[in-house]
């Protein structure tokens, strides 16, 4: 429940945010769980309902936003969904879904920050993509394609976006012990009785880590 959502990428930034004296806003389809982490993160935090792939919503999101706290002069792009399942057997619905959270729910963020971000003379767009978008994994087609596609939006918008002072980058992690990867993959390293598949540190990812670099 909420002790493993407090574990999550999105929940450690927004508290690392805080604790560095900023405000924000935290959207989310669940939103029990995502006004908890704002309430406990006291009056430099809100909610307010964010499905990334509408439009609507995050109109909304940043109006929410505005009125609350000013304009935003930064967007973490932190939702994603992981489907998994043999290649063979992919849906197009499974592409298709993946593709518009983790790829078109970056598109629409960055796109509805926009015109707060120029007015403020710039800002910072950081889209949380993975080491899945830069290399296959068996089993999760559907999710490395995503997050491939998310990767090559923040370049794109980096490129045009320079102009208005808006820096767009993307990070890249690799096993994060986070409730979307449900555990297996602190399971699968952990209990591994080859050390060669922990990483350097010899442990993986903790959300907090990845919420640093953001």
């Amino acid at each position: 429940g909420n002790c493993r959502f407090a574990r999550g990428i999105g929940a450690a930034t927004a508290r690392r945010i805080v604790a560095g004296g900023a405000s924000v806003v935290i959207g989310d389809m669940r939103d029990d769980l995502g006004r908890a982490v704002a309430e406990s993160l006291g009056p430099a935090a809100g909610y307010v309902h964010l499905d990334v792939t509408s439009q609507d919503d995050w109109r909304r999101a940043v109006e929410f936003a505005q009125k609350t706290f000013g304009d935003p002069d930064t967007l973490v792009c932190n939702a994603g969904i992981m489907l998994s399942g043999p290649f063979e057997k992919a849906a197009p619905e499974d592409f298709r879904l993946a593709f518009e959270t983790n790829a078109m729910g970056a598109v629409h963020g960055i796109q509805a920050v926009l015109d707060s971000m120029r007015a403020r003379g710039g800002g910072s767009v950081v889209i949380v993509s993975s080491v899945a978008g830069q290399v296959g994994i068996e089993g999760l087609s559907a999710y490395c394609t995503s997050k491939a596609a998310n990767t090559m939006i923040a370049r794109c918008a980096a490129i045009e976006l320079a102009q208005y002072n808006i820096r767009v980058n993307s990070v890249h992690p690799s096993k994060v012990d986070t409730p979307m990867s449900n555990g297996a993959a602190a399971a699968s390293v952990v209990g591994s009785a080859s050390p060669p598949d922990l990483p350097p540190l010899g442990r993986i990812a903790e959300a907090e880590d990845v919420a640093a670099l953001i």
